[in-house]
């Protein structure tokens, strides 16, 4: 048996990329996809933490690399069909609750009318001998001082 905290470990992330990949539709072969590296990442987990070779005194099956390979492909074949069978319920599920539900967000009103133009505003052009005062104030009594 592995590790129990190991394991929960590999849940937790295994969860994590579920959650990851929910929200949009995937399809068959995405499914098939996911699921694929999924089984050979857990068979290679446990079998980095387990063994399928018994321990001297204890008799374990014998496996069939081929065998094994085919049972983890016919696994996750049979779970991306049942799973975008699913998929393609729950989306049409939703669209149906979709037509009787208020939406989750307000829309939000227009501020200008639909014939409106918009243009971006022309920039202020301000004559070199303002500008450099602007940057260079004149310094000094007034020109007329009494």
């Amino acid at each position: 048996m592995p590790d129990p905290g190991t394991t929960a470990l590999i849940t937790v992330l295994l969860s994590g990329a579920g959650v990851a990949l929910a929200g949009r539709r995937r399809g068959l072969p995405s499914i098939v996809g996911a699921l694929g590296v999924a089984q050979l990442a857990l068979h290679v987990f446990l079998q980095l933490a387990g063994s399928h070779q018994g321990t001297p005194g204890h008799l374990a099956a014998p496996f069939d690399p081929l065998g094994m390979s085919a049972g983890h492909a016919l696994a996750a074949l049979l779970t991306a069909v049942l799973l975008a069978r699913a998929e393609h319920a729950l989306f049409v599920v939703a669209r149906v609750l979709g037509l009787f539900l208020p939406p989750s967000q307000p829309r939000l009103l227009t501020v200008t009318k639909s014939g409106t133009v918009r243009m971006p505003a022309r920039p202020v052009r301000i004559p070199p001998h303002q500008a450099h005062l602007r940057r260079h104030p004149l310094r000094g009594p007034p020109a007329h001082s009494w």
